[in-house]
């Protein structure tokens, strides 16, 4: 019989597991096995109620939802990196800082050199009416109107879509808008604008190395539902074409109502950073190599009045991060590899941190033997007929089972300490987050993710809904895993993976 390396891992920890010493220490949940001796020390020091006190922070008012460009994210990612300095992590960001800078564009609207027009004096106010997501210069659109409505994954666009040309205001989830980008990008509209309930914000845009911007076909970006409303009752439609549909349905209005937009603007440069920081490994021969434990920071931040608080979107994620680098920091047994701790930028409008630090690496990423994400870990998932009661130990894993099946598998009995239920049903989030820039280029991953509820990108994603448990249970995982996987590694991604997500 042939025995596989995922076979011998999964021996040798549970070798590491039946023979620590014995401890009344219990798990998480129900059911748990005591961590390792030589890791009890870190894996005690993650608490649910210091969690709750870091959230409260990063999801507070004082950092106004952590929007990119914002001063709100800058605040946050200064008051992380001071607690990195406290638990005594090496910054291994530029010049000696915990700051890699992205260098960032913010586009703004000057209202007074731009105008709509339209039939029966249609005019707005532009600086509260649209926002801008792709770089365009002096950007110009028109076209006949198209109100499109879709919601869920499964709301496909047709093949036989019309939309060249026109200005499609979309009414549209989350999970829909997201699913159908490329197939709109490709549909050549003149302007794609999607309906929010509040003031749009102008997205920052990376400045390319040789000086371009990024360019798509046509204009995107987000229009105010006041303004919307202006449109719709210029061609006569009805209110209900501004609401999203049911799950999974999809409708197209086709008015034949001419918009003209044109929009002046200037651009203001900005610095956005990721947050890294650094544990070396204890093995001489083997701390060269690392492992890299990232979540974003970056949620909506401020748009008008109001502020996108992000408590589990991914104030959860960071928090995480930020008990697990306690956690390594000050348990006396180090990891074999090193690890590389990052907090990434702008992850809400495109994954454009960890974009930036795999093209821009601070260390050489062939020495990298896996990728560990964490993104929204503090709610219980809810849908329509499943009530958050159902999930109140349930994860999802994401991911582990693309690259080597090793990393899978530790993960699981990393998971015997805590005793999460997993399930491997949410696979279609997998590019969604930062992980997929890591596995493109070689790199086993994982990715823990509680799921989808009511509050996801709204104003009521707040600190009092979350389970903080849970945020301390998905830390305690990765800081077992880190520790398994700094001793068993590397994990390299099969070619024909690696080369499915090209």
């Amino acid at each position: 019989m042939k025995y596989t390396r995922t076979f011998w891992i999964q021996a040798a920890l549970a070798l590491v597991f039946s023979f620590t010493g014995l401890s009344s220490t219990k798990g998480q949940y129900e059911g748990a096995v005591p961590p390792p001796e030589a890791l009890r020390s870190g894996f005690e020091s993650i608490s649910p109620d210091e969690c709750q006190e870091w959230l409260h922070i990063l999801a507070g008012p004082g950092f106004q939802g952590r929007g990119t460009g914002q001063e709100g994210y800058i605040k946050a990612a200064s008051w992380v990196s001071g607690k990195l300095a406290e638990f005594g992590l090496k910054p291994m960001g530029d010049a000696g800082t915990y700051f890699q800078m992205l260098p960032m564009s913010r586009m703004i609207v000057d209202p007074a050199q731009s105008k709509l027009t339209g039939p029966n004096e249609l005019s707005m106010e532009f600086e509260k009416t649209i926002g801008l997501d792709r770089f365009v210069d002096q950007p110009e659109f028109s076209g006949k109107v198209v109100f499109l409505q879709m919601a869920g994954e499964g709301a496909k666009i047709a093949d036989d879509l019309n939309i060249e040309n026109k200005v499609v205001i979309l009414v549209a989830d989350d999970k829909a808008a997201s699913a159908n980008a490329f197939r709109l990008a490709r549909k050549r509209a003149s302007a794609v604008l999607r309906v929010v309930e509040s003031q749009p914000a102008s997205t920052p845009q990376q400045q390319l190395p040789n000086g371009n911007r990024q360019r798509t076909n046509g204009i995107g970006g987000s229009i105010q539902k006041e303004a919307a409303k202006k449109v719709l009752s210029a061609v006569g439609g009805k209110d209900e074409w501004l609401t999203v549909p049911e799950d999974n349905a999809i409708d197209v209005h086709e008015t034949d109502l001419e918009l003209k937009v044109e929009l002046r603007i200037r651009r203001e440069p900005i610095a956005v950073p990721n947050v890294l920081a650094w544990q070396e490994g204890s093995d001489p021969e083997l701390k060269d190599q690392y492992i890299v434990i990232g979540a974003h920071l970056d949620h909506l931040g401020q748009r008008g009045n109001e502020y996108f608080a992000g408590a589990d979107d991914n104030g959860s994620g960071s928090t995480a991060l930020l008990s697990i680098a306690k956690a390594i920091a000050s348990n006396p047994t180090k990891p074999k590899r090193s690890v590389l701790l990052m907090w990434f930028a702008a992850e809400e409008i495109g994954l454009v941190g960890s974009a930036h630090y795999v093209n821009n690496p601070i260390l050489p990423l062939d020495k990298m033997i896996c990728m560990l994400n964490v993104d929204m870990v503090g709610r219980n998932e809810e849908k329509p007929n499943e009530p958050a009661s159902e999930n109140i130990r349930s994860l999802h894993l994401v991911g582990s089972q693309k690259g080597d099946q090793s990393l899978h598998a530790l993960i699981l009995e990393a998971n015997k300490s805590i005793n999460f239920e997993f399930e491997f049903d949410e696979e279609g989030v997998f590019g969604r987050s930062d992980q997929i820039n890591f596995f493109k280029q070689g790199t086993s991953v994982a990715f823990l993710f509680g799921g989808f509820h009511p509050d996801y990108h709204r104003t009521s994603d707040t600190p009092e809904k979350i389970n903080y448990a849970k945020i301390a249970s998905a830390a305690k995982l990765y800081y077992l895993a880190t520790h398994m996987a700094a001793e068993h590694g590397p994990f390299p991604v099969p070619k024909e993976e690696q080369a499915a997500t090209k």
